[in-house]
């Protein structure tokens, strides 16, 4: 598990999402053009808001697009929330505790969706997953 060190820009994105929706929020990571915001377990709907209008908020605030996923001190169950909205069929955990490689499989039609464009999708699952979790790898079998 990495230690997270938040940025100044990080932080700053943070507050204002918290403001925003309300819900307490762990870890937030900025690319290019997207914010994925970590919020703690349970808080997933207040994040989102009613009809999505926290989210909508937040995306035209940003000028990014925004996704919010719900932790879970459970390995495999984190790294399934970070794969939605597909559908994830299984997620295996191998290796030890202090280093496992989660492999998750999909169906077929959301393979290339879950591994997105240059692999960014999957990029950011590993990211997140690492950040939170001692995890060594993450693949898509």
């Amino acid at each position: 598990m990495a230690e997270i060190t938040l940025s100044n820009e990080t932080v700053q994105y943070i507050n204002l999402a918290s403001m925003h929706t309300g819900a307490s929020i762990r870890d937030c990571v900025v690319e290019d053009d997207r914010v994925v915001f970590v919020v703690e377990k349970g808080q997933l709907g207040i994040a989102i808001g009613s009809k999505a209008k926290n989210l909508e908020k937040l995306r035209s605030l940003f000028k990014k697009s925004v996704k919010f996923v719900e932790f879970d001190e459970d390995k495999a169950r984190f790294v399934q929330n970070l794969c939605k909205p597909y559908e994830v069929t299984k997620v295996s955990l191998e290796g030890n505790d202090d280093a496992s490689v989660v492999r998750i499989e999909v169906n077929p039609g959301d393979k290339s969706k879950l591994i997105g464009k240059g692999g960014r999708n999957i990029n950011m699952i590993r990211k997140m997953a690492q950040r939170h979790h001692p995890i060594k790898d993450v693949q898509i079998v």
